[in-house]
């Protein structure tokens, strides 16, 4: 396989998802459930449709993993883009890799849904996650504006008392809407996103009008403190890059647990492009991480 090319191919699909600037919110997600599409899911995938307590979802199953494990999985696509049915391929590659059953959600999306309905959406499905009988572990996965809610959905859950997850995964993921990560222009010639105008853009239509450096809605700015170990992943060509630089030297700073992993010429959101081998080890890794952090 050649890992040039296969790069090449998740920058192309990626552009795709911006190659019309004119485009509604209808049509670009229409185009991001396309590029999803191409993520096929193997024929010995469990998939079950579920109402987590209020939240469309489906559980997703390798064969043989283990029932008393959960990871929430919560796609990415700027707050407004996106569906559970399009990560089910990589919920199914989480549950083999993390011995675990997948619990990929459908939270709503702006900008019908603004702040702080998606953080709610993922906040319930974690309490129907735990509410399992004979659960032992739960983690959450995020992946871009999705790593971003589950960063939220942390502070919200410290902050409300409960008990965190085990351990939590997010890639590439959207911490800071201000727009003030230096990445987002000093790295803009090796993206093919246009990050900044992403951020400013649809950053915009999720927050409806709160500060930019709201610390949960934009949780790089909020307390780091008493979070569960957290595995940052991230590529040195995007524009987002320092947005996960950032949240680890704060998360460090106040004393959590984090494992930080540059991708060295990967793109955004890399790990959910299966035909990608890096992207397919780095699920081995995040399992890795899951299940060294989870209770026997």
């Amino acid at each position: 396989m050649n890992v040039d090319a296969e790069t090449a191919r998740i920058k192309q699909l990626l552009a795709s998802l911006v190659a019309n600037p004119e485009a509604t919110i209808d049509e670009y997600r229409a185009v991001y459930d396309d590029v999803c599409a191409t993520f096929e899911l193997p024929a010995d995938a469990a998939v079950e449709a579920v109402d987590a307590d209020g939240v469309p979802s489906f559980w997703v199953s390798a064969p043989g993993a283990s029932p008393d494990s959960i990871a929430i999985v919560v796609h990415g696509g700027g707050w407004s883009m996106g569906s559970a049915t399009g990560y089910q391929e990589f919920g199914y590659r989480l549950s083999k890799a993390g011995n675990l059953r997948s619990l990929v959600i459908d939270y709503r999306l702006a900008p019908e849904h603004s702040y702080p309905a998606p953080v709610d959406d993922v906040v319930s499905a974690y309490r129907f996650a735990r509410a399992q009988a004979d659960v032992k572990n739960v983690y959450i996965v995020g992946d871009s504006a999705g790593g971003g809610l589950v960063m939220s959905a942390l502070i919200t859950l410290r902050d409300t008392g409960e008990v965190l997850p085990e351990a939590v995964a997010v890639l590439s993921p959207v911490t800071d809407l201000s727009g003030e990560s230096a990445s987002l222009v000093e790295r803009a010639h090796l993206d093919p996103l246009p990050a900044a105008v992403l951020v400013e853009q649809m950053g915009g239509l999720y927050l409806g009008g709160l500060d930019r450096k709201h610390p949960v809605a934009s949780p790089l700015h909020g307390d780091h403190s008493d979070l569960p170990p957290t595995f940052v992943l991230v590529g040195t060509d995007e524009g987002l890059h320092d947005d996960s630089i950032r949240l680890v030297d704060s998360m460090k700073n106040f004393g959590t647990e984090v494992r930080l992993e540059i991708g060295e010429g990967l793109p955004h959101i890399w790990p959910i492009f299966s035909f990608h081998p890096e992207a397919l080890a780095s699920t081995e890794r995040i399992g890795a991480f899951l299940r060294d952090h989870g209770n026997a």
